[in-house]
């Protein structure tokens, strides 16, 4: 399948569904220097840091792995993962990655939030005196 939108940013969004691995293959463009990162167990964004060119970071694709499934499960729920792992990244890195995930054409496939989780640290015990 191949679908061609009109983008100011990018003037051709590909998509490659793969039946048989049930794998969705979004392609905002081409670059001889992609660098892969791993968003979840089921997604990946593959882009183009800049670092060799000089140029702004910018996305290259999406890889979304048990696509169906995926979309099955989470049809009328959003799907929400935690970037944890992007923790784990070098500094220039992760600042790429974050500059691509909040900016068209990737911002409008996936919407980042921040969400905050109380962490009650563990309480001492208490005794009776």
């Amino acid at each position: 399948m191949r679908l061609v939108l009109d983008n100011t940013a990018m003037s051709e969004i590909k998509y490659n569904y793969d039946r048989e691995a049930d794998t969705l293959y979004v392609s905002f463009g081409r670059s001889e220097h992609v660098t892969g990162v791993e968003l979840a167990d089921n997604i990946q964004l593959r882009l183009d840091t800049g670092k060799a060119t000089k140029e702004p970071p910018r996305a290259v694709g999406l890889t979304f792995i048990s696509f169906a499934r995926m979309l099955e499960y989470h049809r009328a729920r959003p799907l929400t993962i935690s970037l944890e792992a992007l923790r784990n990244l070098p500094e220039d890195l992760w600042q790429a990655v974050m500059a691509v995930l909040t900016s068209p054409p990737v911002s409008d496939f996936l919407s980042v939030g921040l969400a905050i989780a109380l962490q009650v640290p563990p309480l001492p015990e208490l005794t009776v005196a």
